[in-house]
């Protein structure tokens, strides 16, 4: 029998819970959890469906980690820092959560951007100083979302290799488990719009992911834009056959090259979802989609989200789009509108599910037996 799946979605007010039958087919939505308070990353236990980490933020309460054991019934609480501990950089939002491969190990990109690593579980966390003090930090500008580190990868075949992303600033890669950084961003359109004097720190990253089957090649949502010298706007999908290090376009097939999500399947499925631009951050005519590539970007195919149903003029964030592991990977968005949208065969079919939320800022799915 498969396994059911359990989606978190995180929203400006509070976390949602949708369970599935086994075939992903019917589902059914919890009570609020946090709704006082934004949940911008979440973080399941991929061995026990009651428990995960989320991000939360409040406009007057700051930034925490939060932990549940029993599904959102309780929470307990932990600081990134001392609350007395002087503030070189304000944290202000927990952009991602992420896994590491030792036992215990968790990582957390922030805003003002930075990345905090824990050895014990989210009981205790310590910033990865490197990172913060590297030689370019003072040309750091942020973005429209602000000075975000929202994307956290870690190779599964060596811990001490590790890439992050940071808007509006670039990649950087670290080889040593964090030591040293350097800034991998060549070949990808550099942003003057920003305002950074550093030719090497003016690159506004969507979005990062690895593949975890081919170890150097990662692939790159870009904030597509018009800045270049003949004028047209920017190339936005990339792709790296070498650790990060350079980057190729890989979007001449896609209508579009502004957007925000990108995951990728164990299959070497890469999905993500056009919108139409920077200007107008909406699926282009109202009709929600994603694109798909069997072949790492060099050829795609459109899925539509819904059928001939009533414009749907909204978007999808940088991270509210996931897979669920299971064959065929389930996809899973969700939009600035509050709709979530599920797919049990890798995009063909779709399904809205059953709930509007409030603005969905991220999407987690895990299978369980």
């Amino acid at each position: 029998m498969a396994e059911p799946v359990v989606l978190w979605v995180g929203t400006v007010k509070g976390a949602y819970r949708f369970q599935s039958d086994d075939g992903r087919r019917s589902w059914r939505i919890g009570e609020p959890l946090l709704p006082e308070w934004r949940v911008d990353a979440i973080l399941p236990d991929p061995a026990d469906p009651d428990r995960l980490h989320v991000g939360t933020s409040h406009e007057a309460f700051g930034a925490t980690i939060r932990e549940t054991r029993d599904a959102g019934a309780t929470w307990t609480q932990t600081p990134l820092r001392p609350p007395d501990e002087p503030a070189e950089h304000p944290l202000t939002r927990i952009w991602q959560l992420a896994r590491g491969t030792g036992r215990g190990q968790l990582y957390a990109g922030v805003a003002d951007a930075a990345l905090y690593a824990s050895d014990d579980d989210g009981a205790s966390w310590r910033e990865i100083d490197a990172l913060t003090r590297h030689p370019s930090r003072p040309h750091w500008h942020p973005g429209n979302g602000g000075l975000c580190l929202h994307s956290i990868l870690v190779d599964p075949h060596d811990p001490r290799r590790m890439w992050v992303a940071i808007s509006a600033v670039g990649v950087f890669g670290t080889t040593d488990g964090g030591e040293t950084w350097e800034a991998w961003n060549e070949g990808l359109p550099p942003m003057t719009m920003t305002g950074s004097p550093d030719e090497d720190a003016m690159f506004c990253i969507h979005k990062i992911v690895l593949d975890e089957t081919r170890r150097d090649r990662l692939f790159m949502q870009f904030h597509a834009h018009t800045m270049t010298p003949d004028g047209k706007r920017s190339s936005g999908v990339f792709r790296s056959d070498d650790a990060g290090r350079t980057w190729t376009a890989i979007d001449r097939e896609l209508p579009h090259r502004f957007g925000f999500p990108m995951v990728l399947s164990p299959e070497g499925e890469l999905f993500v979802a056009p919108l139409v631009s920077d200007e107008n951050r909406v699926f282009d005519g109202g009709r929600p989609a994603v694109w798909r590539s069997k072949d790492a970007g060099e050829s795609w195919q459109r899925r539509d989200a819904v059928g001939a149903e009533e414009p749907v003029f909204t978007g999808v964030l940088r991270d509210a789009m996931a897979l669920d592991g299971r064959a065929p990977t389930g996809v899973y968005f969700g939009t600035t509108g509050g709709d979530v949208f599920a797919s049990a065969d890798a995009g063909d079919d779709w399904r809205r599910l059953p709930a509007r939320l409030p603005r969905v800022l991220c999407v987690r799915a895990a299978a369980y037996a």
